[in-house]
């Protein structure tokens, strides 16, 4: 009885001592030391109720969070705290299991009180009136924070730039009778919505930060060099993932940043039961590589990249692939070395396509001079409709290929989008994979069909065929080929 009334009697003297001293929580409890970035946010919500921080990548937001979370609730009685993200991986694979590595680090005092799940956070004896709660902010179940009312409440919004807006609406309505604070990170990608203000007109309402990597010295360097690299100083991959700002006007640059950062944070019904296709750029020379992208209904695999193999061995490979994922049509670009992939795929009886990007567009002949200019316009339309995902690495390789190529307009107002040749002089790299992911376009293979679920209307159109605003003319292209001697004819 007696230790547990010393433990009681230290629990109530650290509670008093850092009740708004977070920074100091954070070195006594967790014996480790922000870095400058993180203490200014540590010390924000100390005197502010709402906080929002624009941030580079890997300068340690989602750590900051946490001990916002385990600060709140180790000095604070009976506090709930809702914890929300766009996607169950940033909710979950990230921020929920930096919050369990910090559990395991803080000190035993508190550490025993407190039992971690894959999705709640809670007092031992206290579960029900003493926690934080992961749920995931979707414009499909926006009703997910609603019901948090408490005497202390902390609303924890992770990659709030790319949160639905109804989201906000209903988490306003969290809140508690004595405190209510909150605190929004992200990478500032979008121009518009409730982050975009908490930096700009709404300001004088939070406490606004904004973290450089430059400033970090926790932000991977290795990253910083590459993006000036591959990018350059000017771009918007180079603000948003490196200087912590938001982007610029998209100006020239044919595809925006936004659209590309939404689609990598984007939630899907599963759609296993929809066809596959893939995408094939072949390298050319030098340090191009082969690209093989994959695309399933709406969603995008991991890509692949191969460098320094042979025609036969990227024929090989591609095979490898098909055998696992029973490709519906894979598209080559047939220049350069293209066509001899495509001739070896066709000996092993692949349902292989061979595209020819110089060629003028399928399509839309009064918008776009070349296919391979359509085939961007194509890519820029599914990413418009706001029903896909993309898949990217932990490099930003694809989002920065999206975004970096220009545009411009020939006399009669055709869209040219930028060569490679042209971004190499440009000092960048080719766009072999946003290339590869262009290719999956070539043609309406996916009939979609809508999911065994209920939806409303919206969602209802998101899973109408994604091509089928082109009619039925497409099937011409296989009757014409088995006319004039094969697939391989009509696009070389």
């Amino acid at each position: 009885m007696a230790v547990q009334t010393d433990v009681n009697d230290q629990l109530v003297e650290i509670t008093r001592a850092f009740w708004n001293d977070r920074v100091g929580f954070v070195k006594s409890i967790f014996k480790t030391t922000p870095t400058e970035q993180q203490g200014q946010a540590l010390e924000a919500l100390d005197k502010e109720d709402f906080v929002s921080v624009g941030s580079g990548h890997g300068c340690g937001k989602s750590t900051v969070e946490t001990w916002l979370i385990w600060h709140y609730l180790c000095c604070r009685p009976f506090p709930k705290i809702p914890c929300t993200a766009p996607s169950k991986h940033q909710l979950y694979d990230v921020l929920w299991a930096e919050i369990s590595k910090w559990h395991r680090k803080m000190n035993s005092i508190y550490r025993y009180q407190f039992e971690w799940t894959k999705e709640r956070v809670f007092h031992v004896d206290f579960p029900e009136e003493w926690f934080a709660a992961a749920r995931t902010a979707t414009k499909e179940n926006p009703d997910a924070l609603q019901g948090i009312h408490a005497e202390y409440v902390l609303r924890i919004i992770d990659e709030a730039s790319g949160v639905p807006e109804p989201i906000f609406e209903v988490s306003d309505g969290a809140h508690g009778s004595i405190e209510t604070k909150e605190i929004m990170c992200a990478n500032p990608t979008r121009l518009e919505g409730t982050f975009f203000r908490s930096h700009h007109r709404d300001k004088d309402h939070y406490k606004v930060l904004t973290w450089s990597c430059l400033d970090s010295p926790i932000a991977p360097a290795r990253y910083i060099t590459r993006m000036e690299r591959k990018y350059g100083k000017d771009s918007n991959i180079y603000r948003v993932r490196v200087l912590g700002k938001f982007p610029l006007a998209d100006g020239d640059s044919f595809v925006p940043y936004h659209l590309v950062e939404d689609a990598r944070i984007r939630e899907l019904v599963p759609q296993a039961h929809l066809p596959v296709v893939f995408g094939v750029d072949v390298a050319r020379f030098g340090d191009d590589s082969t690209v093989i992208a994959i695309r399933q209904g709406d969603e995008f695999k991991p890509y692949h990249v191969l460098r320094g193999k042979s025609t036969m061995e990227v024929a090989g490979y591609i095979v490898s692939l098909a055998n696992e994922h029973k490709p519906a049509q894979i598209f080559v670009d047939v220049l350069n070395m293209g066509a001899g992939v495509v001739d070896r795929l066709e000996e092993q009886g692949l349902p292989v396509i061979g595209i020819n990007v110089t060629e003028t567009p399928a399509y839309s002949t009064n918008r776009y001079r070349r296919l391979r200019d359509e085939l961007w316009g194509n890519m820029r339309t599914w990413l418009e409709a706001r029903r896909g995902k993309l898949w990217d690495n932990n490099d930003d390789d694809l989002l920065g290929q999206l975004t970096t190529p220009k545009y411009t307009m020939t006399s009669n107002g055709l869209i040219v989008i930028e060569s490679k040749d042209d971004m190499k002089r440009r000092g960048f790299d080719s766009p072999d994979i946003a290339d590869a992911h262009n290719l999956t376009f070539a043609m309406p293979t996916s009939n979609y069909t809508k999911p065994d679920v209920d939806l409303d209307e919206e969602d209802e159109d998101r899973y109408k065929p994604f091509d089928s605003e082109v009619g039925y003319g497409w099937l011409l292209f296989p009757l014409l080929s088995c006319f004039f001697g094969g697939f391989k004819n009509v696009f070389v």
